[in-house]
């Protein structure tokens, strides 16, 4: 649980710094005194919308924070420890914010991201059996490399972890979405194989997975059009609403197999893929992911999450296979 604390709290700090530009000669004044004097002038959609924001992403901080005390402390003692924590942490990170160009230090920020840490220490609370039942049944080998498997498809999916909330980017999309435009089976079958793993590792971490959970798959699809530099395509639409059909109408006894199956041809379709053979061969390197790293970072960390989950999920499927 302390790990995973560790995780959510670097995941925070993450997001509060990026994009890790500082210049710490960009204020003269007191960090402090600009925290307390940091008060929204007025309420409008977008500040309401940055509030709800700050409230959700210190809820699972409050969660992990109070199940980590929860070993060695009381309910009493744990939610009050896992109430600081996010304080605290939620502070620094303003405090820091001062001298990092493109951030704004609010004092909103802090008591918003204090209550998302209570509801989260609260929820800790009340669910607190069941929590731990779901945490013991991860440590298990198999659902070990599953919570693994799905960190590497979460950074696929959202890096870099940076909102960027525009109603002209989502205008941008509902208008390429009303046009259409091609669409690349192998790039559909891959995308619906992945989203396939998915359904499967979080069967291994919960125990089961009720019919509505792959549902989700599509408003993740969606949620890159929150996050800076990022986009979404059709095929991956497409290839996420085509893994909770087949998830619905293959049968429990062969999932396991057809997730697989699925895996290797989607790894085989997309190494190969535009299927174009010259005549000649292509330089090689025994660097591994040297075109990757010569990219930008961005790019680099997106590639290699996804190589690393095809070719990791591939392997755990096989191996329960």
């Amino acid at each position: 649980m302390k790990r995973l604390l560790l995780l959510v709290a670097g995941l925070i700090v993450y997001g509060s710094l990026y994009p890790f530009q500082f210049e710490w000669w960009r204020s003269s004044q007191n960090p402090i005194e600009v925290l307390l004097h940091a008060w929204p002038d007025s309420f409008g959609r977008r500040i309401l919308l940055d509030m709800a924001l700050n409230v959700l992403l210190y809820i699972p901080l409050g969660v992990t924070a109070f199940l980590a005390a929860a070993r060695r402390y009381s309910r009493g003692a744990s939610a009050v420890a896992a109430l600081l924590l996010g304080v605290g942490l939620s502070t620094a990170m303003e405090l820091t914010q001062v001298y990092i160009p493109g951030r704004v230090c609010s004092l909103m920020d802090v008591l918003t991201n204090s209550v998302g840490t209570a509801t989260g220490a609260g929820a800790g609370w009340l669910f607190q059996t069941y929590l731990w039942e779901l945490f013991e049944r991860r440590r298990r080998r198999l659902a070990s490399a599953a919570a693994l498997l799905l960190v590497l498809w979460t950074t696929c999916q959202l890096y870099p972890f940076f909102p960027a909330l525009s109603r002209t980017r989502v205008r941008i999309f509902l208008e390429a979405l009303a046009r259409g435009g091609p669409l690349s089976l192998p790039g559909i079958w891959a995308v619906a194989a992945e989203w396939f793993a998915v359904f499967l590792g979080m069967k291994a971490i919960a125990g089961r997975v009720r019919w509505w959970w792959p549902a989700g798959a599509l408003a993740v699809s969606l949620a890159p059009l929150l996050i800076a530099t990022r986009a979404v395509t059709l095929d991956e639409l497409a290839g996420a609403a085509l893994a909770w059909v087949l998830w619905l109408a293959i049968p429990d006894r062969w999932k396991l197999r057809t997730a697989a199956g699925a895996m290797v041809s989607a790894v085989v379709l997309r190494e190969l893929a535009p299927f174009h053979f010259a005549p000649s061969p292509q330089p090689f390197t025994w660097i591994p992911f040297a075109p990757t790293l010569q990219s930008d970072t961005s790019s680099a960390v997106i590639v290699i999450a996804r190589k690393a989950f095809d070719y990791g999920a591939t392997i755990w499927l096989l191996r329960q296979c």
